[in-house]
């Protein structure tokens, strides 16, 4: 296993999905694993295992989770987490059981994770323009949702993935597990549709315009915001604002300056970027990382 610093690709995709880090004292925990195998990168853009089986060490993580896009398979292997939704002053508890879930895409606000005990969570990010070869429905449908994965997939087939990551011993065998359960419920790829390819260029180039992406997969811009927000529940300059953010959030992981960073970003200045990131967020960049947190380094697990 590599660490995370020779492996830009890997702490991209990390930071993507996991936003802001954990509060932990330097050394305690390595931080969590990703796996890198090709098999479904069609349709998963990471899958993460958070294993903390220590009861103290566990108690000491907070995870902050900033707004999102895509949907997020969710399997707790271990104890339940507590988790609360924030947006400026508002506040929303949520206590999440020991439980297989999808949870949609929160596009305003950020959360905060706190495990309750021994933590042991494997979560699986897809992509959002190939979401449904594997729901089923498109991801507008599960916007700011949660379902379980039984509802979605039966509860037999859940049962026996819940009780094969919870025997696993490494995290190789539980990506092996999750792997076989997404390739045997994945649906045949459909021709690409319009949006789709808008949602993959503008992850590739969230500055792009509406007017662009019209040109360039020739339709109409009304056309396109339409079946754009049918598709995954919100406007295509809405899904661009929240992959700049994800795209602050991974630069300042690397080590840049906010100012380097707004620019890096396509913002005017500094102060445009902070408004955009707090409209989002409900709290500035700086605001959202200002606890010191350790920039965990995942390991890869092939």
């Amino acid at each position: 296993m590599r660490p995370l610093q020779d492996q830009p690709d890997v702490k991209d995709r990390f930071v993507r999905q996991c936003g802001a880090s954990s509060v932990l004292c330097p050394g305690e925990y390595a931080g969590p694993v990703l796996d890198t195998s090709s098999v479904l990168s069609d349709v998963v853009d990471a899958i993460t295992d958070w294993d903390v089986a220590c009861l103290r060490q566990a108690r000491a993580l907070s995870f902050k989770i900033p707004a999102g896009y895509g949907l997020k398979l969710t399997v707790c292997y271990r104890t339940p987490v507590r988790s609360t939704w924030q947006f400026g002053s508002r506040l929303c508890h949520q206590f999440e059981d020991r439980t297989l879930a999808l949870a949609g895409a929160l596009h305003t606000g950020n959360t905060n994770v706190v495990p309750c005990g021994p933590l042991g969570i494997i979560e699986v990010r897809l992509k959002p323009e190939a979401a449904t070869r594997l729901v089923g429905a498109r991801p507008s449908y599960f916007l700011g949702a949660r379902v379980g994965l039984d509802d979605l997939f039966g509860t037999r087939r859940v049962s026996l993935l819940g009780e094969k990551l919870t025997e696993a011993s490494t995290s190789a065998e539980r990506f092996s597990h999750m792997r076989t359960f997404l390739l045997s419920n994945l649906r045949p790829r459909e021709t690409e549709s319009a949006v789709s390819r808008a949602a993959a260029l503008l992850q590739r180039d969230p500055c792009l315009r509406v007017r662009q992406l019209a040109a360039r997969l020739d339709v109409s811009e009304r056309n396109l915001g339409r079946d754009f927000s049918a598709m995954f529940g919100m406007s295509p300059k809405r899904f661009a604002r929240i992959v700049r953010i994800e795209r602050i959030l991974s630069a300042r992981a690397r080590g840049a300056t906010w100012a380097d960073i707004a620019y890096a970003t396509g913002f005017t200045d500094q102060a445009h970027m902070i408004k955009d990131f707090t409209a989002i967020v409900g709290m500035s960049p700086a605001e959202l990382v200002r606890t010191p947190l350790v920039r965990h380094q995942p390991a890869r697990v092939h």
